[in-house]
């Protein structure tokens, strides 16, 4: 297909979508957006808010969804009769929330595609016996580079995160009061994902404290950029955190804060361990695998090929 894929989709994580952006695609979504996302969706002229009174009149290539409420209610809210009979993808931003093996799938369908941002999610899910793809995240290969020079850890809320117990509020306390951790929230200060490398780069570790949630994009926005991360060895971080190499990844709080403390008395430790996160970063989390990947489940889509892995 020589012009760009024109896609319907509802937006639930900016990061995600601003990466897709970055591909030949042009993609729709409702009017109403907030502030944050206007900000940082301004300069990509490739994402399109449209009146719902003119979203009937769009003449697309496939609807993508991203939760439960676009694909059970919205569609039929937005889309004409014509356009929800196109191709569909359900994008899976989650671990299943209900119970961690046995919760199905939203998704019946078999003509919908499934996709999956993690094989953890994709394991973990009853994807209804069907079959589905697994996308990782990625990234823009960074500008800044990392210096760790302030002897302190940071942690990166999203704009609107998830409830205490899924993010780690309380692992978050209780290292903070081991050793010095900061914190900063996209959406706030004027920090957004594109200037999180930024904002970051001067700290010495990224701390990632969540107990059950894909791992966020300032993950693999910190090992592009060269920065350890260390984290709960839970969901898909341990893929993506090597132990001891790109990072620390472990289920064990006090092994954990004893590596971070190890970062924050050796300054050339990090960058020794920041180094390896790029170098993996630059050959798992590229954007343009990504975008590569995406191109392929759109095509395979749009011509009605289903994927061929079953979890």
């Amino acid at each position: 297909m020589d012009q760009p894929y024109k896609i319907f989709t509802w937006p639930v994580h900016q990061q995600y979508l601003f990466a897709l952006a970055q591909g030949d695609f042009e993609i729709y979504i409702p009017e109403g957006q907030n502030e944050s996302f206007r900000k940082q969706f301004l300069s990509q002229k490739n994402v399109i808010e449209t009146a719902i009174s003119a979203t009937k009149e769009l003449k697309l290539d496939c609807i993508l969804f991203q939760d439960k409420h676009s694909y059970q209610t919205a569609q039929y809210e937005v889309l004409s009769d014509q356009q929800r009979g196109l191709p569909k993808i359900y994008l899976e931003h989650n671990p299943p929330k209900q119970h961690p093996t046995n919760a199905k799938h939203v998704v019946e369908d078999p003509h919908v595609h499934l996709v999956h941002v993690n094989h953890y999610n994709a394991l973990m899910w009853d994807n209804n016996a069907l079959p589905a793809t697994v996308i990782e995240n990625g990234v823009p290969t960074d500008t800044v580079a990392f210096s760790g020079e302030k002897a302190s850890g940071v942690v990166v809320l999203e704009e609107n995160p998830a409830d205490d117990r899924v993010t780690g509020h309380t692992i978050f306390r209780q290292v903070k009061e081991a050793l010095p951790l900061e914190v900063i929230q996209i959406g706030k200060e004027n920090i957004t994902y594109q200037n999180l490398s930024e904002k970051i780069s001067q700290y010495r570790f990224l701390f990632c404290p969540d107990r059950y949630a894909s791992p966020g994009f300032a993950v693999y926005q910190a090992l592009m950029l060269g920065m350890p991360v260390v984290g709960l060895a839970t969901t898909a971080l341990p893929t993506i955190v090597s132990n001891k190499i790109s990072g620390f990844a472990d289920s064990d709080l006090n092994y954990l804060i004893c590596k971070m403390q190890s970062l924050l008395d050796d300054h050339q430790l990090a960058v020794q361990i920041g180094s390896e996160a790029h170098k993996a970063a630059l050959q798992h989390f590229s954007l343009g695998r990504f975008l590569l990947e995406w191109k392929q489940v759109l095509k395979n889509a749009v011509a009605d090929k289903s994927p061929i892995f079953k979890f």
